[in-house]
């Protein structure tokens, strides 16, 4: 992920293995441009396919990651960090994307879009982007050729995104022992759809 932490590119797509850390990396990247984004009221948002979703996976880790961080305000209810400098980080669920709309986004981090319903990104989404030129990035792990695989086909044909392909057989997060027994109790296509980010699988 320090490649994606250190880009230029406004857009993004990342296609990683399970178990990757990319919703680690994805919390820690917005947490920063909350804190670095030089624009007034900065808004950042972490959105998954639910809204239950985000609050299982995410919250506690974005609650974590800006304990240390003094003068941090926590709102429970909303799943909103308000930040000193007047910045705000929220967690969405796509599941009801219409209470995006409205809102203005310097970053918004789109967790496994192949689950939203097809117009969150176009309708809502991207336009919340517009004003202030906001950033957007794409992660998951392939489900299929679907949206997902055709924004990430898009993207690395162009030169104005950053992307990346984690596969599990690369990165070494996970021991050969491990892999080699998933792929036993899941199969040649599960294992290399979840695990070697095969989108044909």
């Amino acid at each position: 992920m320090l490649a994606y932490h250190d880009r230029k590119e406004r857009f993004a797509c990342i296609v990683a293995h399970r178990r990757f850390g990319k919703t680690v990396g994805i919390i820690n990247d917005l947490i920063r441009d909350a804190l670095t984004i030089e624009k007034p009221n900065v808004r950042v948002a972490y959105i998954a396919p639910y809204y239950s979703q985000a609050k299982a996976i995410v919250w506690d880790y974005a609650k974590e990651f800006t304990a240390a961080i003094p003068g941090i305000s926590v709102n429970e209810s909303e799943l909103r960090i308000d930040f000193p400098n007047g910045a705000r980080l929220r967690l969405f669920g796509a599941d009801n994307y219409d209470t995006m709309r409205g809102l203005y986004f310097d970053h918004a981090a789109l967790d496994e879009p192949a689950d939203f319903p097809i117009n969150a990104w176009p309708t809502v989404i991207r336009p919340a982007l517009a004003d202030r030129k906001g950033k957007a990035t794409f992660i998951g792990t392939p489900k299929g050729k679907n949206s997902f695989w055709e924004v990430y086909d898009q993207a690395r044909k162009s030169p104005d995104w950053f992307t990346a392909m984690h596969k599990a057989s690369q990165t070494g997060l996970i021991d050969q022992e491990e892999l080699d027994e998933a792929r036993e109790i899941m199969g040649e296509d599960r294992y290399d759809q979840e695990f070697e980010c095969s989108f044909e699988a």
